[in-house]
C-alpha cells in the first residue's frame, strides 16, 4: 500500500472494527462485561468517584449514553452512583469490588491485547504505527481534503 492508496482508510477502518470486535468477544468471556462497561471500568480504576459526564468525556459518547450503561453496570454490581456534592445534577460514579476485580482483569486482558497486537513488528514499525495513529487521530479531514469540485 502506497502512501496515496485509496485503500488506506479502509484498511484502518476495518482493522478498527474488527480489533474491537474482538476484545467485545473476549471481554464479555472473560470479564463478563462489555467493552464499553470495560473502558468505563478501567478509567474508574484510575478515577474512582468522577462524575458520568467525565466518563463519558473519557470514553468520547455523549453524557446520555453514559446513563443507560452506568444502569447496567449498577445492576450488575459493578458500580454504585451516588450524589455529586457540588452539583446536585450530576452523580459520581464509583467502582464496588466486583468493578475493582472486573478494572483488574480488563487491565491484563488490554495489555495481552496489546502484546498481541505488538508481536509481529519490530520496535522501529511500531514506532512508526504510532506515529501514523497519533496524526490520524488529530487530523482535521475537513480541512485536509480540497473542496474544489465538490458539490454542495
Amino acid at each position: 500500500m502506497t502512501p496515496a492508496d485509496p485503500r488506506l482508510f479502509l484498511a484502518l477502518d476495518r482493522a478498527a472494527h474488527r480489533v474491537r470486535e474482538r476484545l467485545e468477544q473476549l471481554s464479555r468471556a472473560r470479564l463478563g462485561v462489555s467493552s464499553a462497561q470495560l473502558g468505563a471500568l478501567l478509567h474508574l480504576a484510575r478515577h474512582d468517584g468522577d462524575r458520568a459526564g467525565d466518563v463519558a468525556q473519557a470514553l468520547g459518547v455523549q453524557p446520555a449514553a453514559i446513563t443507560g450503561l452506568a444502569d447496567r453496570m449498577e445492576v450488575a454490581g459493578l458500580v454504585r452512583r451516588r450524589p455529586c456534592p457540588d452539583d446536585a445534577r450530576a452523580q459520581r460514579v464509583h467502582l464496588t469490588a466486583a468493578g475493582r476485580r472486573a478494572a483488574d482483569g480488563g487491565r491484563a486482558l488490554v495489555a495481552a491485547a496489546n502484546t498481541a497486537l505488538a508481536t509481529r513488528f519490530t520496535a522501529d514499525e511500531l514506532a512508526v504505527v504510532a506515529r501514523f495513529l497519533a496524526e490520524v487521530s488529530e487530523l482535521d479531514l475537513a480541512a485536509a481534503i480540497p473542496t474544489h469540485g465538490a458539490s454542495p
